[in-house]
């Protein structure tokens, strides 16, 4: 495993030099047409035509660079220990998904499609009754209040998103800081969740019923990737974006199909 991140690593940096050469070549190829014909005479309409793809062309190129191929090489980075090994699981990775994911699975379902995502921005609501907040948990208490709580991130993150037969899943690939609200109380419609052991904030607002999504906005985004703006009927929304692919290292071979699964099973909702 180790071996085969470090090839990827070195695909991913080939790649990377590769894409800012040819846009530099691209470049230099315009500025030399531009030079050349900047003499006030009139310039042949296809040479404007091919300075205009070449140019495009190089932009394209840096647009790969900078948007798709840096973040993998920054998310390689932030795992390399000193010693040159890897200290954190490696999120390009569909065991380490599977395992992140099957501890909020509901009993007697299964996870039929998991992908690595991007979260752009998220607000989980969560109402819990009978129960009582402590430093990083609630805890179930018969004299304890209704209390609903708002887990906030407005940076983006790396996300394992999944589904069950009955259930959306979403929990971050690390350990992540959230802001939280709390509120005593909670509105008259909204379901209260019974707590009958320690929650941890870190567990809220990983699971969702399915036919809960109150709205589901799909959008093509840059380099085959989809948007994704769910809107929850308690008052949560995800704002996501769905890679096209799921990782360099081959770590996760189903990522494509699942993907698919995933687009198909949330469009069928909220629509």
């Amino acid at each position: 495993m180790e071996e085969e991140r470090r090839k990827a690593k070195r695909l991913t940096i080939g790649l990377f030099l590769s894409c800012i050469c040819i846009a530099l070549v691209c470049f230099g190829i315009f500025v030399y047409i531009a030079l050349t014909n900047r003499g006030g005479e009139l310039v042949n309409q296809r040479i404007v035509t091919v300075a205009k793809i070449i140019v495009m062309t190089g932009i394209f190129f840096l647009v790969l660079a900078f948007g798709y191929l840096l973040p993998v090489l920054i998310s390689h980075k932030k795992r390399e220990r000193k010693d040159g090994g890897f200290d954190m699981p490696e999120i390009f990775d569909e065991a380490n998904m599977r395992n992140v994911l099957g501890k909020y699975i509901p009993a007697g379902e299964t996870l039929q499609a998991g992908i690595h995502a991007v979260a752009k921005e998220t607000n989980a609501v969560c109402v819990f009754g009978k129960c009582v907040c402590t430093e990083n948990r609630v805890i179930p208490h018969e004299d304890g209040e209704t209390i609903t709580i708002n887990k906030k991130k407005y940076s983006t993150y790396d996300i394992y998103l999944g589904i069950t037969q009955t259930s959306l899943l979403i929990a971050g690939c690390e350990r992540e800081q959230y802001y939280y609200q709390f509120e005593e109380g909670a509105d008259s419609a909204a379901d209260i969740q019974e707590v009958t052991s320690d929650i941890y904030f870190d567990d809220i607002g990983t699971r969702f019923p399915l036919a809960d999504i109150q709205r589901c906005e799909m959008k093509k985004g840059w380099m085959g990737s989809v948007k994704c703006f769910l809107t929850m009927r308690n008052g949560s929304y995800f704002k996501l974006m769905f890679p096209k692919l799921g990782g360099l290292g081959g770590g996760m071979p189903r990522h494509t199909e699942y993907r698919e699964a995933i687009i198909t099973r949330l469009s069928g909702y909220g629509a």
